[in-house]
């Protein structure tokens, strides 16, 4: 009985520590650029979760991480404003270092980490993005433009560009 008990109290310890969140870093392979899933364990609240995961997409990879090839596109001197859940829209408000110019590439790279890490749970049908309170429709001086609200399609397959 002391045995199940132990058994019981380990197994539910290991459960608490399994990844329940995944974030995008991009990986860039000879010809193009992928999003690559990383898996991390952060508290069960939704919306901690989600902006846990975009500081962690702001500071960039760890070093384990980093040995395989994944960065981040997005800014680290990137500040989130705000992030609220509402209607299973999640809107997140940056401050204006997201913008930074950078090249087409590494603009959709960031504009997928953010996209593919915030709806990325069954609770969240599209993502809305603001830059200091104001809708972001077009990034970059290239002209990215930027659905808004933007609503994940596929859940299966990951973006390449």
């Amino acid at each position: 009985m002391l045995l199940l008990v132990a058994f019981i109290f380990i197994g539910f310890r290991l459960l608490q520590r399994l990844p329940n969140t995944v974030i995008y870093f991009v990986k860039s392979e000879d010809t193009h650029f992928v999003l690559e899933p990383v898996y991390r364990h952060y508290e069960k609240n939704l919306e901690s979760q989600l902006k846990t995961a975009l500081v962690d997409l702001i500071g960039g990879p760890t070093s384990k991480e980093a040995a395989q090839k994944l960065y981040s596109s997005v800014p680290q001197d990137t500040r989130i404003l705000d992030l609220e859940i509402k209607d299973h829209t999640v809107r997140v408000n940056f401050s204006k270092t997201f913008t930074r110019e950078s090249g087409l590439a590494d603009l959709q790279g960031r504009l997928n980490q953010v996209l593919y890490t915030l709806s990325q749970a069954k609770e969240i049908d599209q993502v809305e993005l603001l830059i200091e309170g104001q809708p972001l429709n077009v990034l970059g001086g290239e002209g990215l433009l930027v659905d808004n609200p933007w609503k994940r399609i596929s859940r299966e397959t990951l973006p390449q560009w």
